[in-house]
């Protein structure tokens, strides 16, 4: 079975995206993307505007390896991809990447064996705008402070970022009060988050925006994905 273009870019584009927040295995199915890292602190979870494949689906780990051979394939004369499903065309066994005088092999994964939730449900209530300067600060907190943890609190003064290290030193910064919420909702919070996932996906679109569930879970687009970042004790 031979992958379009598009099927290709939307792929990549999946790829690139995990890459983003340290995932290195996912699922493209059928409507579907699943993936979550290791450390089960971040999870893309999609459910719209995903196209048909040739396929079933796919399960792809060790997804460096995956896209620096698509890159490599891509830069010769004549690429295409193929792939090859299992005997029940359930999911896709291998990719073969080839061009003129070139071929280079991808062997999938099986979607069973990739740990990534099938459902995901959260009560949406607060929606925070992002700015610029939010994100530097964000950015020297982790540098300043030499810590993998960052709170986000929200008050009477706005929402803000906040840093404690291991003397208990603290490092905030009150980034804006442009925050929406269901009405009747209680204004303040506090929730920590890993820094490392946290500020690749600001840093994606620093004047953008993100949403946090009641459970504390917190929600962003990035390439058209929702990617869910879990609160850490």
């Amino acid at each position: 079975m031979k992958l379009d273009s598009a099927s290709i870019a939307y792929i990549k584009l999946v790829v690139e995206t995990a890459q983003l927040v340290g995932i290195d295995d996912l699922i493209i199915e059928p409507n579907k993307v699943r993936a979550m890292n290791e450390e089960k602190t971040v999870v893309i979870f999609q459910e719209k505007d995903v196209p048909d494949m040739v396929f079933n689906s796919v399960g792809l780990n060790r997804i460096g390896v995956f896209l620096n051979r698509l890159e490599v394939a891509k830069t010769q004369d004549n690429f295409a991809v193929e792939v090859i499903t299992d005997e029940n065309n359930e999911f896709a066994r291998s990719i073969k990447m080839s061009a003129k005088g070139f071929k280079v092999d991808y062997r999938c994964a099986n979607p069973k064996t990739i740990g990534a939730p099938r459902k995901l449900s959260e009560e949406w209530i607060y929606n925070i705008e992002l700015t610029p300067q939010a994100v530097y600060m964000l950015q020297k907190g982790q540098a300043a402070m030499s810590t993998d943890r960052v709170s986000l609190i929200n008050n009477d003064n706005g929402a803000t970022f906040e840093f404690s290290d291991i003397n208990s030193d603290k490092f905030s910064h009150t980034f804006t009060k442009r925050v929406s919420m269901i009405e009747g909702t209680n204004e303040s919070f506090t929730y920590k988050y890993p820094i490392k996932v946290l500020l690749p996906l600001f840093k994606y679109d620093p004047e953008g925006s993100f949403e946090i569930g009641r459970r504390g879970m917190l929600k962003i687009v990035v390439n058209n994905l929702n990617i869910f970042v879990l609160p850490q004790a």
